[in-house]
């Protein structure tokens, strides 16, 4: 239909164009014919009577074609006109043409056709002595625009085929595989399995980078349903463990006065895992925090001390440092901070150095990376934290020289309740929260490490103007 239409306004402009074109050069060859007169025999009469003599030479002079006529018609006298072409007497209203008094064009009807006129009085000294008339027959431009105009169709209807079979082939081959598409996607939708795809892949038209788009929403769907099967049953685990041993110490109570000591831990854990999970839901739709400047030193020591003081992890409190420990901040070197059976904690924070966080959630993510760190280093490991600005981010850096952690569980290592290969500890939700808590504060958190050198956790954050 675009192509019709295309067609079909070329074809009218065309027509037109032609149209105006031929009788434009038609109105040429009258006034052409006037002018060649007026410019000899006109111009060479003196005196009125010499007029018809000298349209007479100048007729019998010139070859006219048979479709046209010129005549002259002296005031009083005999019309003069050329022979073989056009007769006058064909003409509608002879007489008003060949006594016309002004210059004038004329189209007429007749018989054999459209005829097209131009009639022009001739002056001498200021008097009308009579009326040149020149006429020529429309029929042969109108059949050379016939002829154009069905050259055009044909070849329009031709080009109209061409283009159909063209644009039929086109489309089917780009429905084609869209229907192939909507059958595989409804397939998709009554079986429930999105491990399927679409496809198979074709070239990187359109619909070939449809096709790939919405296999990576399969994918992405895939893996988040499989994530939420993965997180409830996990949670479901966590929550079900502590439960049943409290109920277990609860109905021991009466026979061991500790029972209920240990009832009350577990259910103390199932409510931090709670707690956990409740914050990790409030993330993900949306939690706002604050953006502040806040002054990373002051973060990093607090977090140190509170993963130091750790039950079973770093010992009881923030230990002061051993005898052989770097001397304090005070002395211009890193803090350092040991206790009992945990790692030796440095801390190289530089002065002064702020970024654009909520304070109390960057403590929640920094020491949950200290907590980290204590817990699976080791006691003869080292544990760093340092702090420098990087551009227009601010990294904070904790780091040690434990066991570390092998490749194949660095990329799942902040998913939800994911311990890797260390079944023991917490719930496996704390790196989690702190990838989301950072993320929140439109940061990021990256992790290197070797096994057998040590781990570091980088939390980049933005720095302040």
């Amino acid at each position: 239909m675009v192509v019709a239409a295309a067609l079909l306004a070329v074809f009218g402009l065309t027509a037109q164009i032609a149209r105006q074109h031929l009788a434009t050069a038609l109105d040429e060859r009258l006034r052409a014919s006037v002018d060649s007169f007026r410019a000899g025999p006109a111009g060479r009469v003196s005196v009125p009577e010499q007029l018809p003599a000298e349209a007479t030479r100048w007729l019998s002079a010139q070859a006219f074609a048979s479709d046209e006529v010129v005549a002259v018609h002296p005031v009083g006298g005999d019309v003069v006109s050329s022979t073989g072409g056009l007769d006058l007497g064909d003409l509608p209203h002879p007489d008003e043409l060949l006594n016309a008094d002004r210059t004038r064009w004329w189209d007429l009807s007749t018989r054999a056709g459209p005829v097209r006129a131009l009639t022009v009085p001739l002056l001498l000294g200021g008097h009308r002595i009579g009326t040149l008339v020149a006429a020529v027959s429309r029929a042969p431009v109108d059949a050379t625009l016939r002829a154009l105009l069905s050259a055009i169709a044909w070849a329009s209807a031709v080009g109209l085929v061409f283009a159909t079979l063209l644009a039929f082939a086109a489309v089917r081959r780009t429905l084609g595989p869209l229907l192939r598409m909507s059958r595989q996607v409804d397939e998709i939708q009554s079986s429930g399995d999105l491990a399927r795809r679409v496809g198979p892949a074709g070239p990187r038209d359109e619909v070939g980078r449809l096709a790939e788009g919405f296999n990576r929403l399969l994918a992405r769907l895939d893996d988040a349903f499989r994530s939420q099967r993965r997180f409830v049953s996990d949670a479901a685990h966590e929550l079900r463990t502590p439960l049943t041993v409290a109920r277990g110490q609860i109905e021991l109570a009466p026979d061991d006065p500790d029972a209920l000591a240990a009832a009350v831990v577990e259910l103390d854990r199932m409510g931090r895992i709670v707690e956990e999970l409740l914050l990790l839901a409030r993330l993900d739709e949306g939690l706002p925090l604050r953006r502040e400047p806040v002054e990373v030193e002051l973060v990093v020591e607090e977090a140190l001390l509170r993963g130091l003081r750790l039950p079973g992890a770093a010992g009881a409190g923030a230990g002061a440092p051993s005898g052989d420990a770097a001397p304090g901040p005070d002395a211009g070197a890193p803090s350092g901070a040991a206790a009992p059976g945990g790692p030796r904690a440095w801390v190289d924070a530089e002065p002064g150095l702020l970024a654009l966080a909520d304070p109390d959630r960057l403590l929640q993510v920094v020491s949950n990376l200290v907590v980290n760190a204590v817990q699976h280093a080791g006691a003869q490991a080292r544990l760093t934290i340092t702090t420098r600005r990087t551009g227009a981010e601010v990294v904070i850096e904790v780091a040690d020289t434990g066991p570390g952690i092998p490749a194949a569980h660095l990329p799942h290592l902040f998913d939800r309740f994911y311990r890797g290969t260390n079944r023991g500890g917490g719930a496996g939700l704390g790196l989690a929260i702190a990838d989301s808590l950072t993320q929140a504060m439109s940061g990021r958190i990256a992790v290197r490490s070797t096994v057998g050198e040590g781990t570091a956790f980088m939390v980049h954050l933005p720095a302040p103007d």
